[in-house]
């Protein structure tokens, strides 16, 4: 049977009272996320054919509801495909931010969003939001009430024509001017309740993250002041800059038979608050956010925040390096400049590990997708709808063009590198035939291996001509940036900071200094069947620091094992299994993980550490940062001593001799008896043949960026493609709409109203998907799509109704709409 993995990025856009109807849809990922863990809790295949979700007895998130559909969609689609659904990275920003903020925890340590649910519908309004000294009284602005009388008789009645909604307006309006109405503070202390509220894992090992996968979450604030930056021109060689956006970043993540590392559990409480409270101080609304803030309400709740050290060391280093203290600065809305956070959700996908075949989608969330505009009248806008567009509209409905057009580059690339591979199997299979002379018959040991992998990379100098000189100088480069990287990282340098420059730069200039780097002149030439110690030195560097040519060499055995799950099915194959291949493929991941620990130095001793704060710690003086590279060759030539101490201690600690071996192992515990002859060639050629392969693919997979090979599909969930139950989309549907987006602040029914339609319009895009990534046009119509988003619509109306005391109305008309879906259907259906 073929495998698969659905991994699900998330995109949540800003929307300021929409954020209910996102929280209806974030609520049917985690439903599908339960009931994608409940159907693989199972081992047996055979044995999930007589199992219901209901057999698990997990209610965890409230009401079972439409985590039995999902589950019976795996189920069908596991005759011939067994998938696996992961959601792996989340980024938003405001209103998106929030609900991101919460779907990561309830994902990381299998959490409900039961509370949350009754904690948007009550507490999203606008008389607990506005604050408390700012509220209208009786005779509060008594001047306004004849101007609110005409607009309630008038205008207003024909938009607001629910009684509750003049009421509120009216507070609304007649609330303090020139400061903001809403309570910042306030808010900081029900969102910390709120993720409190949630509770905590009843185990450790507690999640819905599968193990050895991570999950990323990533939350758009900007930086009202801003901090100051250091980039290099021509002439003047320094400009100095400010920037205001700003991400902060959480994350989980448990290596396989490891413990898990988390920023989402209940520790982290207070700083995931916080970032909630940041991002979503939408300008004008609420006051700005700062970190004292959420020391305060703390103090008044006798809690304490014993991660906050932590969160201002992982997400302000740039604040301290720009001197630049983030606790007396303020943070605004994260949509005003980065109101849809594609880039890094992006980022965060490159270089995910892949247990099975992957199918990688991003999905975002848009309430009110932004149509076309009509052509251009030629008539200027108004003083007041220029600056109002100039300064909310346009900043906050920035289009995605570049981060779609990014993706299908992304993909063309992963399609040529397929390509290229494929082409070229048959001609690398044979040169590895001609490698291993045929012994194959029996396990191998580790030095064959070792003997077999140094051939083929003399057959691959040999037959690759110049283009190999120039494949090594690109990974010198390569591997020299790295290990500057690692370094910085050492000194508590930020990633693309001014002095995390400047350590790569001295190390460039060490490195032609010595040898590594031999300039114009050709590299000496390296025989690999000769000791280490008598190799040319820009070998032995390679040799002891290029962890990601040895991640690329397991990524590409990984990938060929996964395509063999899709081949399970053919003669040559009958005798492998998928538990085999899964054994197999955790053991090459445990290999990867290890040299991806070994790569952060965490045996390093303290004196060499030491030795590289003393070199690189800093501050840089800005003369030197202007005369880059020269200054960095004058800083090089003086120590030069030091740094190649420091490289060789460092060579030391990563010990790639191990990390060799283990891969090696791997192969020389493996034989004919644990895998088919046809099986074990094709991981063999993957693994001994690497080195033609690399050659021919490294200068176009960009280094690290194509992971797995693994192409990006965009979905959207929004009501314009959800038109099952009602066309017609956002304007049909939604009542947050209203008022500029600012409408479910004023009405519990609209709220209501949101968060049903954000749960039915993601249950009918989630079953699309589904379906979409299990081909299921090859099942001919096995699977009708249209009966499970009928049974997923009257799940969700029968598990809402107790819950939404305002809809009763809604409910009805919505349940007539679902009863005549698709008269075609058998009845009962």
């Amino acid at each position: 049977m073929k495998h698969k993995e659905l991994r699900l990025a998330l995109v949540c856009y800003g929307g300021v009272s929409l954020a209910v109807y996102m929280h209806g849809a974030t609520r049917e990922l985690l439903k599908l996320a339960r009931a994608s863990r409940a159907y693989h809790a199972e081992p047996d295949i055979a044995a999930r054919a007589d199992r219901a979700y209901s057999d698990r007895g997990d209610g965890a998130d409230g009401a079972i509801s439409t985590e039995a559909v999902y589950f019976d969609l795996l189920k069908a689609i596991g005759d011939k495909l067994d998938l696996r659904v992961v959601i792996d990275v989340l980024a938003g920003a405001s209103a998106g931010g929030i609900n991101g903020v919460v779907l990561a925890r309830a994902l990381a340590h299998d959490l409900p969003l039961e509370p949350l649910r009754d904690w948007w519908l009550r507490e999203a309004d606008v008389t607990r939001l506005l604050a408390r000294a700012g509220r209208a009284r009786a005779w509060s602005k008594w001047f306004l009430r004849p101007a609110i009388w005409v607009l309630t008789r008038r205008r207003l009645a024909l938009v607001a024509p629910n009684p509750e909604i003049r009421r509120k307006l009216s507070a609304f309006l007649r609330s303090r001017w020139f400061r903001p109405p809403f309570d910042g503070p306030r808010l900081a202390g029900i969102l910390f309740d709120a993720l409190s509220g949630m509770g905590e894992a009843e185990d450790e090992t507690g999640s819905l993250l599968p193990d050895g996968l991570s999950l990323d979450l990533f939350v758009t604030v900007t930086d009202f002041y801003g901090y100051g930056r250091v980039l290099r021109g021509h002439d003047p060689p320094l400009i100095k800059d400010r920037e205001h956006r700003h991400v902060l970043r959480f994350g989980y993540r448990r290596p396989r038979g490891g413990d898990a590392a988390s920023t989402l559990d209940r520790a982290h409480v207070a700083s995931l608050a916080f970032a909630a409270r940041a991002t979503a101080s939408y300008p004008g609304a609420f006051p700005p956010a700062q970190i004292g803030e959420m020391d305060a309400i703390l103090a008044a709740r006798g809690r304490d925040w014993p991660t906050r050290a932590a969160f201002l060391d992982g997400n302000f280093s740039r604040y301290r390096h720009a001197g630049t203290d983030p606790l007396a600065t303020c943070f605004v809305d994260g949509s005003v400049l980065n109101n849809k956070p594609f880039a890094q959700a992006i980022d965060a996908i490159r270089g995910k590990p892949a247990y099975r075949d992957v199918d990688r989608r991003l999905v975002y969330i848009d309430p009110d997708p932004k149509t076309p505009p009509p052509p251009a009248d030629g008539k200027v806008p108004g003083y007041f709808r220029t600056l109002k567009a100039a300064l909310s509209d346009i900043p906050r409905n920035e289009p995605i063009s570049d981060e779609l057009t990014w993706i299908d580059g992304f993909n063309e690339r992963v399609w040529r590198l397929r390509a290229i591979v494929d082409a070229a199997w048959p001609q690398v299979e044979a040169l590895v035939a001609d490698v291993v002379k045929g012994r194959l018959n029996k396990r191998p040991s580790v030095k064959r291996i070792r003997n077999w992998r140094a051939v083929a990379n003399m057959r691959a100098a040999r037959e690759t001509g110049f283009a190999y000189e120039g494949y090594l100088r690109l990974k010198l480069v390569a591997t020299v940036e790295d290990l500057a990287g690692v370094i910085a990282g050492l000194c508590g340098h930020e990633e693309g900071s001014s002095d995390a420059r400047w350590t790569a730069a001295v190390l460039h200039a060490w490195a032609r200094l010595v040898g590594v780097d031999p300039g114009r002149g050709a590299l000496p030439r390296r025989d690999p069947r000769q000791p280490l110690e008598k190799q040319p030195i820009w070998a032995r560097f390679l040799y002891a620091f290029d962890r990601d040519y040895r991640q690329r060499r397991l990524a590409f055995v990984i990938r060929a094992l996964n395509l063999l799950y899709g081949r399970l099915d053919e003669p040559a194959f009958a005798t492998d299994s998928t538990d085999g291949l899964d054994r197999l493929k955790a053991r090459f991941y445990a290999a990867r993980e290890r040299i991806h620990a070994a790569a952060e130095f965490p045996n390093l001793d303290p004196a060499t550490r030491e030795g590289a704060r003393r070199l690189f710690a800093g501050p840089v003086p800005e003369a030197w940062l202007a005369q880059i590279p020269d200054a960095a060759a004058r800083f090089a030539t003086r120590e030069e001593a030091a740094i190649t101490e420091l490289v060789a201690a460092m060579g030391r600690g990563l010990d790639s001799t191990a990390l060799n071996e283990e891969a090696d192992a791997v192969f020389a515990t493996i034989g004919p008896e644990d895998l088919s002859l046809a099986a074990w060639r094709e991981l063999l050629t993957a693994y001994v043949g690497f080195a033609f392969w690399d050659v021919l693919t490294f200068t176009i997979a960009n280094w690290r960026d194509l992971g797995e090979f693994d192409a990006i599909r965009v979905d959207r969930i929004s009501p314009e493609d959800a038109q099952s139950i009602r066309a017609g989309g956002t304007a049909a549907t939604l009542k947050g709409i209203e008022f500029n987006h600012f409408g479910a602040f004023f009405s519990r029914g609209h709220r209501e109203n949101d968060y049903l339609w954000g749960r039915l319009h993601a249950a009918e895009r989630l079953v699309d998907i589904l379906c979409d990534a299990a081909r299921l046009e090859d099942a001919a119509g096995a699977i009708d799509p249209r009966r499970l988003k009928k049974r997923a619509f009257a799940a969700i109306l029968d598990s809402e109704a107790d819950h939404l005391p305002g809809s009763a109305a809604l409910l009805a008309t919505l349940r007539a709409e679902v009863n005549g879906l698709w008269p075609d259907l058998e009845d009962g259906d």
